[in-house]
C-alpha cells in the first residue's frame, strides 16, 4: 500500500481523543507505508490529495449518535470529487464516544459505509471505541497494549494489516469497551467532572444545586 491519509475529524483538533488514536495507529503502521498524509478538518483541505490516496482512515468523535457537522460538511464536499475520481481508496473509520460501550458508534459507522456505497470508494470496516476521553486522558499512564486497552491495540493491528496487505475479504466492524468494570468507569467520570468544576471554583455541592427548581 503506497499512500495513506489519516484524517482527524474532531473539532478539538490536536487536543482530541481522535488525534490520540491516529497517533497510536501511525506508530503501528508507519514503517510499512510509502507515503502518509496527516490532515485535520480544522485546517484547509486538499481534496485532491485525499481522493488520490490508496487508503483513508477517518477518525472522529460521536456526536449524538452521528457525525460531527464538520465531518458531514467534509463528506458533502468530497462526494462529487469521489464520484468523478478514477481512483477508489479503501476507507476505514475510528469512532470514539463518551459512552462505555463502543457499540454506541454503530450508526455513525454505518453512515461512512453508506457514503462509500454512494461514491464508489471501497468500504473496509470501522473501529468503534467506548470511553474515548478516558483513553486519551490515560495515554501517558496506561499504554495502548495494556490489559485495559488491549482490544484497541489488537483492532489497530488488524486495521494496519488490512491496509498493508491490501486485503480484499470482507471484515466486520469492531466495537470495543474498556477491559474493566463499568462501575469503575462511572466513578472515574463522576470524579473527573468534580475536578473539572473545581478548576472554576465550583464545589461538588454546587453541581447538585437546583436554584431554578421552583422558579416556574
Amino acid at each position: 500500500m503506497a499512500k495513506i491519509c489519516f484524517i482527524n475529524g474532531s473539532p478539538k483538533g490536536n487536543n482530541s481523543a481522535s488525534k490520540n488514536f491516529i497517533d497510536e495507529l501511525y506508530k503501528i503502521t508507519s514503517n510499512n507505508i510509502e507515503e502518509i498524509n496527516h490532515i485535520s478538518l480544522n485546517d484547509k483541505l486538499d481534496y485532491e490529495v485525499i481522493a488520490d490516496s490508496d487508503a483513508i482512515v477517518l477518525a472522529f468523535p460521536l456526536y449524538i449518535d452521528t457525525l460531527p457537522s464538520s465531518v458531514i460538511e467534509f463528506l458533502e464536499t468530497l462526494e462529487p470529487l469521489a464520484k468523478n475520481s478514477t481512483k477508489h481508496p479503501k476507507v476505514y473509520t475510528i469512532v470514539n464516544c463518551g459512552f462505555f460501550e463502543g457499540i454506541q458508534t454503530k450508526n455513525a459507522i454505518a453512515l461512512l459505509e453508506n457514503f462509500c456505497l454512494k461514491t464508489g470508494f471501497i468500504w473496509r470496516f470501522g473501529v468503534g471505541i467506548g470511553a474515548g476521553e478516558f483513553m486519551k486522558l490515560t495515554k501517558d499512564i496506561i499504554p495502548i497494549n495494556s490489559d485495559i486497552k488491549r482490544e484497541i491495540y489488537t483492532a489497530f493491528i488488524a486495521l494496519s494489516e488490512d491496509i498493508v496487505n491490501n486485503k480484499q475479504d470482507s471484515k466486520e466492524n469492531l466495537f470495543i469497551s474498556p477491559n474493566f468494570p463499568k462501575s469503575k468507569f462511572i466513578s472515574f467520570a463522576n470524579n473527573s467532572w468534580v475536578d473539572f468544576a473545581n478548576t472554576f471554583l465550583v464545589s461538588k455541592e454546587q453541581l447538585y444545586s437546583t436554584p431554578l427548581k421552583n422558579s416556574f
